[in-house]
This record gives structure tokens, sequence and C-alpha cells, in this order.
């Protein structure tokens, strides 16, 4: 069999395994955004994001596949890394505000519309979430003052959700406080 059908081979079955990939992690985002009952923008936003993470992986092996050599790969692996760490760590890089987007997305309590309270001795804030978009946090003061919030800042910050919009059931079935003894409470 010629080489070149053999690298063929080997990009179908790639390109295969990242369709099976890109839906898992649809689900997944769905499974997600379900669960913590975030917007629909907010889980195109994260489906977009992830999606072209995996396709530039994708590109990355269907090159090393069709002739990029070893060294080559592991130089263009180190730059995608280097890219991934500075937008984890980066202070004020658009990717450190996408990322920590994608972190407030999955991993934080916080959802459009809770009123929040950002602890910070200069300038404290208190009001409601608007939106989370790739760069910003929105939040709208009691004023009608739209605040905005770097992603990558609120991910540093304290933030206080003091009311969230799933309200907590109270329990109903305990004795009142208050009752003398052997009095029945009404």
């Amino acid at each position: 069999m010629p080489d070149y059908q053999i690298k063929l081979i080997q990009t179908l079955v790639l390109f295969i395994i990242f369709v099976g990939i890109s839906r898992v992690v649809k689900r997944l985002v769905k499974r997600t955004s379900g669960n913590y009952d975030f917007s629909n923008h907010r889980e195109q936003i994260t489906l977009k994001t992830t999606n072209l993470i995996n396709f530039g992986i994708l590109i990355l092996l269907i090159a090393g596949i069709w002739g990029l050599q070893g060294a080559e790969v592991i130089t263009y692996m180190t730059s995608v890394l280097t890219v991934i760490g500075v937008a984890f760590f980066a202070q004020w890089s658009l990717l450190s505000n996408i990322t920590s987007g994608l972190i407030l997305f999955f991993s934080h309590p916080l959802k459009i519309g809770d009123t929040i309270e950002v602890v910070d001795k200069d300038i404290p804030l208190v009001g409601e979430v608007e939106n989370i978009s790739f760069y910003f946090l929105y939040i709208k003061d009691e004023n009608g003052k739209v605040f905005t919030i770097p992603n990558s800042i609120a991910m540093q910050k304290t933030l206080v959700i003091k009311e969230s919009k799933e309200q907590d059931t109270e329990i109903t079935d305990q004795p009142e406080v208050g009752a003398s003894s052997g009095e029945a409470t009404p």
C-alpha cells in the first residue's frame, strides 16, 4: 500500500475521532448548561470555543501525519502549550479573559440574574449579573448603571452571591420555637 494511502486512512480515522469528541463535548456542555440553568448564548459561546480548540489540535495532528518531523511537532505543541499557559496565567490577556469565562461557566456557581457583591476595598459593587461574555462580566447596580469587570479579574476577586435565581426551600416540619412546655402549638 502506498504511503499516501496510509496517510489518507490515518487522516480519515483522526477526523472520525474528532467528530466523536465534538459530539461528546457538545453533550457535556448542554448537560452542564441544563443543570445550572445557563442561557443559550452562554452555551453557544462555550461550544464555539471548545470546537475551536479541538479543531486546532486536529490541524496539528493532521500536519504531523502529512509530514512534520518529530522536532517540528514538538515545537508546535510547545507553542500551543505556551499560548494555553498565557491564557491561564496572564492577567490582562484576552486569552485569559476567554479562559476565565469558560471557568466561570463550568466551575462557578454564579448565574445570570444572581445578585452579587464584589468584595473590593477600593470599589465595592453590589448588583445583578446581566451577562457573562467572552471577555466581561456585566453587573447592573441598584441605580441601573451597568458595570463591566474583565473575566480574569472576576476570577481573582471574592464574589458573594447574595440572591440566587434558584430559591432555597424552607424546611417546615420543625416545631415552632417559643411554645411553652406542655402546650401544643396551633
